[in-house]
């Protein structure tokens, strides 16, 4: 699927609290929690790194994903880029393609993901999603959809402009391992999938 995708992060920290609000404001489940992991390729030089890309398969509960996004527009609030994703059926297919073309594995994250939409968002108002992403960094609210729809749905929430991050997950995690004090390695659950204790660990290497 090739589209353009415009989205922004919430950072929450009551998770029930805000699934009742989703719901208060004509929020639906169209995808229930489930573990997602993910694997970030580069080539050896980071160059994807460098320009803001990325090229990344995905694990969600039981599908898979190739996904390539584009370098973000300059946007103080929003991130906006190119999307190319589809769903594959042979991982393993994919990640020796991969390879041969010179990428690696460069990064490894993980969180439970819960999918959200607003089914009748009002006349003239297109809707978007929402995820309720829970990390081993925190949990966050993803808004994607027009910037007009991101806006009113954060005013909504209780968020203004000024509570908006359009940092990434990797970003987000080296971020907390420099104010801890650890060297970064992979984005993972220290606790096996589907407890509540989360926190940093650093990759086994």
């Amino acid at each position: 699927m090739h589209r353009r995708e415009t989205e922004i992060k919430l950072r929450i920290t009551d998770v029930p609290a805000m699934r009742k609000q989703l719901r208060t404001f004509g929020f639906v489940p169209i995808h229930r929690r489930a573990l997602e992991d993910n694997v970030l390729y580069d080539t050896p030089d980071r160059k994807l790194r460098q320009v803001r890309s990325l090229i990344r398969l995905r694990h969600y509960a039981a599908r898979w994903f190739l996904t390539y996004k584009d370098t973000p527009e300059p946007d103080q609030h929003f991130k906006s880029r190119v999307e190319l994703e589809t769903e594959i059926q042979e991982p393993q297919a994919i990640r020796s393609i991969l390879e041969v073309l010179g990428l690696q594995p460069v990064f490894r994250y993980q969180k439970y993901r819960a999918h959200y939409r607003q089914l009748e968002p009002g006349p003239g108002r297109p809707g978007g999603e929402v995820a309720l992403d829970e990390t081993p960094v925190g949990n966050f609210l993803e808004l994607e959809g027009s910037r007009a729809w991101i806006d009113r749905v954060a005013r909504q929430l209780g968020y203004s402009r000024s509570d908006y991050t359009t940092a990434s997950y990797g970003a987000l995690y080296r971020e907390e391992c420099r104010k801890q004090g650890l060297p970064p390695g992979d984005m993972l659950f220290a606790e096996p999938p589907g407890r509540n204790r989360r926190k940093v660990r650093q990759a086994q290497k």
